[in-house]
Order: structure tokens, then C-alpha cells, then sequence
């Protein structure tokens, strides 16, 4: 796909986001009254925009890093480590759960360290490195079912948004930029295949750690107050990959935006689909996101 036409999908998807977003705060606004659409609506769709960007990003970033289409966070147990974080404060320090996005980016960026000096170095090839992280998120989901069996921790929506998670947000996602901006040189090594890039000297490993921190912080971050959503990351990235066909550095803004309107787009549906209930947002998210496999597909079985 050429620049012209990367840049006008980034037009279009910057409408939709806009529109999305009005959506989100607007319809039923004559019932819902202005305080309650600054309050409550506001901070839940600036959220959701801002963390789908986040979540799309995290799992292109780990993508590229690691060298697998095919990985994102969630399936390291990042997303679901941070989930049972937060469910242990939920039950233990329940005073503390205002701070959940500053915990849940922390819980990500140190299981991040964790696995950089354990599975990620033992790893002989991306299947192990999905095997083994499938495993400890499957771990991490059945502690936090056991510890919140009956407490509606699961399957929440983001109802429950505030401002405050709403500035820890923006705090995450503005650091994480600042640091990508610093290395982003760096980045551009991962786009050259891995054989010649070490016999150029760079250094993979070392080179990897500003981005994969990045984004386990930022899953983390999401993750505290979505959940975990499987594959929902891998889907995304791989749908624009195989719709622009150009390496990551020229579609990440694109990726970014794509992130942002399926997130507002599952949360609207969420929030108005059932006017007298509030849907599980993650469950929408992956409801949305399930049928564009079928796509990839298509598009794969093509390739072969």
C-alpha cells in the first residue's frame, strides 16, 4: 500500500474516531444530563480511545521485538498478572484501588523484568516462548477466578471509570512516549532480518528493553481496569500488517488509531446496547475483534 493511501485510512479512522467518540458521549445526553456526561461518560471514552491505542501498540511492540506475529502481552501473562494484582487489592487494600492504573503499569513493567531474565532468555524458538506464557497467564486467570468467585470482578465493563484512572492514564501513555521518542533509532534494527542485524552489531536483547517495558506498562495499565483480552492485540496488528504491508514504523499511527475506535466502538455497545444494563466491555471488545480472524484467514490462505 503506498503513503497516499496509509495516509487517507488515517484520515478516515481519525473521523471515525471522532465520531466514535461523540457517540460514546452524546446519545442519550438529553437524558443523561451534562454533569453526569462530564463525570462519568467523559473520563470512560477518553479511556477507552487511549487504551485501545495503548493495547494495539503493546502488542505491536512486542511483535516486533520478539520476531513472532503471533504474541502479544496477554498471552505472556502480563494482562492477566496484572488483573490478579489488582483483584488482590481489591480484597486486601481496597483503599488503594484509585491507584490501580499506577498498579497495574507497574505490575506489567515487572513481570516484564521477570520474564526478560527467565522465559524469554530460555526461549528456543516463539512457540515456546507462546507456550510457556499462555501458561502462566492460564495460572494468573485461575488465581484471580478463585480470589474473586462471586465478587463480579470478572467480565466488569468501564463503567466504573474515573477521572483519576483516566490522569494515571495519560501519565503511562505520555512517559511511554517519551521513552519510545528516545529510542526510536533503535527500532528501526528490528526491521532488518535478525541474521543481518547481528552481523551489523546490534544488539537485540539490549536494544528491546526500553520497548517491551513500554509496553508491559501500558498493557498493565489498561489491563487494570479492562481485564485481559486475549488475541484481541495480535488481531489488530496483524489486520493492518496484511492491509498495508509495510513495516512497523509506517503503520504505527494507523495501528494506533485502529485501537482506539474498536475499543470506544466495543464500550458504546457496552454501554447502549442494553439500555437498563451495563455489558462486560472486554467481552464486547473480543466479540468485535473475533470475526476479523476469519479475515486473516482468508488473507493468509492466499499467501500460502
Amino acid at each position: 500500500m503506498t503513503a497516499k493511501k496509509i495516509k487517507q485510512l488515517e484520515i478516515i479512522f481519525s473521523i471515525a474516531a471522532l465520531l466514535l467518540v461523540g457517540l460514546g458521549l452524546f446519545i442519550h445526553g438529553q437524558t443523561a444530563g451534562k454533569q453526569t456526561i462530564i463525570q462519568l461518560r467523559l473520563p470512560r471514552v477518553i479511556f477507552a480511545l487511549f487504551g485501545g491505542s495503548m493495547l494495539t501498540v503493546s502488542a505491536l511492540l512486542f511483535q516486533t521485538t520478539l520476531r513472532s506475529d503471533y504474541i502479544d502481552g496477554s498471552m505472556l501473562g502480563l494482562a492477566s498478572g496484572a488483573e490478579l494484582v489488582i483483584a488482590l487489592v481489591n480484597l486486601l487494600f481496597s483503599q488503594l484501588l484509585s491507584y490501580r492504573v499506577l498498579i497495574g503499569a507497574l505490575t506489567g513493567g515487572l513481570l516484564l523484568v521477570i520474564l526478560r531474565t527467565t522465559l524469554f532468555k530460555v526461549k528456543r524458538s516463539s512457540f515456546f516462548l507462546i507456550l510457556g506464557g499462555l501458561s502462566l497467564a492460564l495460572l494468573f486467570v485461575a488465581a484471580t477466578q478463585l480470589i474473586t468467585t462471586g465478587s463480579g470482578f470478572q467480565g466488569k465493563s468501564l463503567s466504573n471509570t474515573t477521572w483519576t484512572d483516566l490522569w494515571f492514564l495519560v501519565i503511562i501513555l505520555l512517559s511511554g512516549l517519551l521513552l519510545l521518542l528516545w529510542q526510536w533509532e533503535q527500532f528501526k534494527g528490528f526491521v532488518l532480518p535478525s541474521l543481518q542485524a547481528q552481523q551489523l552489531g546490534f544488539n537485540e536483547q539490549k536494544s528491546s528493553l526500553a520497548f517491551q517495558l513500554v509496553a508491559g506498562m501500558w498493557l498493565g495499565a489498561v489491563s487494570a481496569v479492562l481485564g485481559t483480552v486475549f488475541f484481541v492485540g495480535i488481531v489488530l496488528v496483524q489486520v493492518v500488517k496484511l492491509s498495508t504491508k509495510v513495516v512497523a514504523g509506517q503503520r504505527i499511527f494507523l495501528t494506533i488509531l485502529t485501537g482506539g475506535c474498536v475499543l470506544v466502538c466495543a464500550d458504546d455497545l457496552a454501554h447502549y446496547l442494553i439500555p437498563s444494563q451495563e455489558l462486560p466491555t472486554n467481552a464486547l471488545l473480543m466479540l468485535l475483534t473475533a470475526p476479523l480472524i476469519l479475515f486473516l484467514i482468508m488473507r493468509w490462505s492466499r499467501e500460502v
